[in-house]
């Protein structure tokens, strides 16, 4: 015979708790974090300081694109090798982070970027100064770009989510986690970039010139040269040398490529394909909980009494005359 399996029933409805407890709390979680982010951010810019983020590879491999520069006011007196952020006399749009390469007895000040071949063309005075830093953290410059997006990404995630049904819960909250990872990634793009930081004449082969490249990105790569050469796996902010052809009397065409070990290319594929999979199993453990659950017992049916009937006396009592 056929029961209606309570226990079954009694399963998918704590597996249903338990995942939206887990959204609950990953939302939670996420809230709390973007909180402490733009609290932190605040504070700092009342007291005074500023968070930077590099742009450019003037400073690699020290202090690359993408890293977080924390600045203080400049306070006290200055020293060759400093990291300072100013802008070039007279131009207040253009901010620059180099180190100070020299001092002058009149307290003119030169700087230099790390990647470039000689000093910048102007010095500077402490008014032209905006701060020295005060460390400086790789990769972390790709979060804050991106933290205005998260504050109201997760915002809004938080907010909207009390009106989803307890049943697209966890899609909406495995949806909003998508985006706040694939949106960032694709409009800063900080996984593979490159940049040129110098051209110069190959001693070696005619009508060659060498370039000087930088890995501007989170990811490894390799660069080569169109019909030149090819160089190692580069690390983030790791610099390298191509020499190429010259193409009408211009720089080689250099282009970049990902370059991963053995092991990383499975870890990558990993990471992309984990969140389709788990969105599959997902709609199929949903599709299967659906399904009544019924069970076969060998007992018997209980017997019930039909209400709608009326009711009739067990025994009927016989009358003789």
């Amino acid at each position: 015979m056929k029961y209606l399996n309570v226990v079954g029933g009694a399963r998918r409805l704590i597996e249903r708790g338990l995942r939206a407890a887990r959204g609950g709390v990953l939302s939670g979680a996420a809230l709390g974090v973007v909180l402490v982010a733009v609290a932190a951010v605040a504070a700092w810019n009342l007291s005074g300081g500023k968070l930077l983020v590099m742009a450019t590879p003037s400073m690699c491999p020290k202090v690359c694109v993408g890293a977080l520069v924390v600045e203080r006011p400049v306070r006290g007196a200055l020293h060759t090798g400093e990291l300072i952020t100013f802008h070039p006399p007279n131009t207040l749009k253009e901010t620059y982070t180099h180190e100070i390469s020299r001092i002058f007895p009149n307290g003119m000040v030169q700087t230099k970027g790390l990647a470039n071949l000689g000093p910048d063309p102007w010095l500077i005075t402490r008014r032209d100064m905006v701060g020295e830093a005060e460390l400086s953290v790789w990769g972390l410059g790709w979060v804050l770009n991106a933290l205005p997006f998260l504050a109201m990404g997760v915002f809004f995630w938080v907010a909207s989510r009390r009106w989803i049904s307890e049943k697209g819960r966890w899609e909406w909250d495995r949806t909003w986690l998508t985006a706040l990872v694939v949106v960032p990634l694709w409009s800063l793009r900080p996984l593979v970039r490159g940049a040129v930081t110098g051209i110069a004449p190959d001693s070696v082969h005619a009508h060659w010139s060498v370039v000087t490249v930088v890995n501007t990105g989170i990811l490894p790569v390799a660069f080569s040269a169109r019909s030149g050469q090819t160089t190692a796996q580069l690390a983030t902010a790791g610099v390298a040398r191509v020499a190429g052809p010259m193409l009408a009397n211009r720089a080689p065409a250099i282009h970049e490529a990902i370059s991963l070990s053995w092991w990383g290319w499975p870890l990558l594929a990993f990471g992309i394909v984990s969140p389709l999979a788990g969105y599959l199993w997902h709609i199929w453990r949903g599709t299967s909980d659906e399904r009544p659950a019924l069970v076969l017992s060998g007992g018997p049916l209980p017997r019930t009494r039909r209400t709608d009937s009326p009711l009739r006396p067990a025994h009927r009592a016989r009358w003789s005359v």
